[in-house]
């Protein structure tokens, strides 16, 4: 009898030792589902903000080619508009040297100043027109100090041309309609040591205007001014 309650009791313990094992198997069974869901969870999440990270990097890779690029065509833009700018001074410029030759701009500088004279003394019997100043001798004064580079020239303040015309009335002159007695102020300007060198030089226009009994004087100016064109012969535009 007392053998047969010790087999129970074993038995029983066997049975409660099975049963508990089964129980803890089954529960850890049921939790590894939960903790692989988990995990393919956190994968899923992370792969997603990984993309999301390319995703914004590609972009901002494209942004920062594309303002590349946007500031390469501003760059262009400048660049020409520099080259526009320096075109349109060049013609400016151009356009006022024209304009000083044609005597539309007033124009200053150093030059010389050469005056012509009639002569102080006639000897009786002597033919005036030997001593006084004609046409001829203001034009040599004038082709001399263009050769030898005047910018500009102007008698009695009136600019002169190159298609100026000039003609001898009597005792005055008369440029471009307009009539100068004498004496005649021929300023020029240039270089002073090269226009006045150029008039004195020996058998120059001097010598030969003094030979023809004209008087002449000449000075170096640090600064003359010459009206433009239509300033100088009292015209409106």
């Amino acid at each position: 009898m007392m053998k047969k309650r010790g087999r129970l009791l074993i038995m029983s313990l066997v049975l409660l030792g099975s049963g508990f094992l089964v129980a803890y198997s089954f529960q850890q069974t049921k939790k590894s589902p939960e903790m692989v869901q988990l995990n393919d969870s956190h994968w899923e999440k992370q792969y997603f903000f990984q993309k999301q990270l390319l995703d914004t990097e590609e972009k901002n890779k494209q942004l920062r080619q594309e303002l590349l690029n946007k500031r390469n065509k501003i760059q262009e833009y400048e660049d020409n508009l520099a080259d526009s700018k320096q075109v349109m001074a060049d013609f400016v410029e151009r356009k006022k040297q024209l304009q000083l030759l044609a005597g539309e701009l007033p124009v200053e500088g150093p030059g010389v100043m050469i005056t012509l004279s009639d002569a102080m003394y006639i000897p009786d019997q002597e033919n005036v027109n030997q001593y006084i100043v004609h046409e001829g001798h203001v034009r040599a004064v004038i082709n001399e100090l263009l050769t030898a580079g005047a910018k500009a020239i102007a008698i009695n303040g009136q600019r002169y041309f190159s298609d100026s015309y000039i003609a001898c009335t009597g005792p005055v002159i008369t440029l471009d309609g307009i009539q100068h007695p004498a004496p005649f102020e021929i300023t020029a300007i240039g270089d002073p040591d090269v226009l006045a060198s150029s008039l004195d030089l020996t058998q120059g226009i001097i010598d030969q205007l003094q030979k023809e009994n004209i008087d002449i004087e000449m000075s170096k100016e640090t600064r003359i001014t010459m009206n433009a064109r239509l300033a100088a012969e009292g015209r409106t535009s």
